[in-house]
């Protein structure tokens, strides 16, 4: 059975910053737009927190929304800057080539945000550097902006007459401002293809970078390194959510073992959850929902099988609860699907 992960990602809260600066070049007032989206406005400049990416993604329909350009993204690309990515911008700007550069992405990324996997495949003619979305959902002015700030990036670093070999999106062709698009990237662009990819030359890709410099880019490596360690050690929601889906199916998925697991006291789990402005049992509860549901659209897996999944003891118990969540049992939730 496919793995349902329930971690909601994350971005790196500086990511905004170059979003506020995109605002008020087309006229904007950001600090408004980013109060709609529930984003504290100071967190443009703080590099140490993080934001959850469905609200940047909200962020960015609302700046689609309120400049009237749908390639919003492209004008984002052009105010990244190396502070925005914490270390890693740093490490990233000393890449003794376009390759170390894309390497970079491929391992270290998530310190950016962890909706987005990178991989990096040679080929006999040209390099192709794929970017793919760990959620579907995520804002399309989004990605526009990350491709376009990889590329954007490559100019400061490289040269500013780069331009790769061609760009491709999975995103649909915009309505309007399509040609934004070649302007941008200086080469062809398509839209509706299988991947979000890049394509590199392989001289550009290997080229010596001006800025280069190997023990720098290992000094920052070692701080992103180090951060990325620390965002897994505390962050205690992840870990408790993590705990529980691997134990719901055992039925031994208590507060006392979740805290046993952690090497931690129940009292002192507790705190620390309470910190987050939440509970094991609303984690728990908000697991169960989410996953029962999404079990609930594999139309191969049957009731008792969710409700085992999901630790309970029986499918009478587990259609209770399901209620208490939807309002409908869950044969009438499944015939509603189906109904759609």
């Amino acid at each position: 059975m496919k793995k349902i992960s329930q971690n909601e990602p994350q971005t790196i809260a500086s990511w905004t910053h170059a979003i506020a600066m995109a605002l008020e070049m087309q006229g904007q007032n950001s600090a408004q737009l980013f109060e709609e989206a529930d984003i504290p406005y100071r967190l443009t400049s703080d590099p140490g927190s993080r934001i959850e990416a469905h609200k940047i993604f909200h962020l960015m329909k609302l700046a689609v929304n309120a400049t009237g350009n749908p390639g919003f993204g492209l004008v984002v690309a052009r105010n990244f800057q190396p502070a925005n990515f914490h270390a890693l911008g740093f490490s990233l700007y000393s890449s003794c080539s376009l390759y170390d550069f894309c390497q970079r992405l491929v391992h270290y990324s998530r310190l950016i945000s962890d909706n987005v996997t990178h991989y990096l495949h040679e080929d006999k003619e040209h390099f192709r550097f794929v970017i793919e979305l760990v959620n579907p959902n995520a804002s399309i002015e989004s990605l526009d902006g990350w491709l376009g700030a990889i590329v954007h990036i490559c100019r400061g670093i490289y040269r500013p007459d780069f331009s790769p070999l061609k760009v491709e999106f999975e995103r649909p062709v915009p309505k309007t401002h399509a040609e934004d698009f070649e302007r941008f990237f200086r080469a062809p662009v398509t839209f509706s293809e299988p991947t979000n990819t890049i394509y590199f030359a392989k001289a550009d890709m290997l080229a010596q970078l001006p800025s280069g410099s190997s023990d720098l880019a290992r000094r920052n490596d070692e701080v992103v390194i180090e951060y990325l360690a620390r965002l897994d050690r505390e962050d205690i929601v992840r870990q408790v959510e993590a705990k529980v889906i691997e134990l719901l199916p055992t039925g031994e998925c208590s507060k006392d073992r979740i805290a046993s697991l952690l090497h931690i006291s129940r009292r002192k789990l507790h705190n620390k959850l309470e910190q987050k402005n939440t509970s094991y049992q609303e984690i728990l509860e908000n697991l169960r929902s989410n996953l029962a549901k999404q079990y609930i659209e594999q139309k191969n897996v049957s009731f008792s099988e969710i409700a085992f999944l999901l630790g309970f003891t029986d499918t009478s118990n587990f259609a209770r609860a399901f209620r208490r969540w939807t309002g409908v049992s869950p044969t009438q939730y499944r015939d509603q699907l189906e109904g759609d």
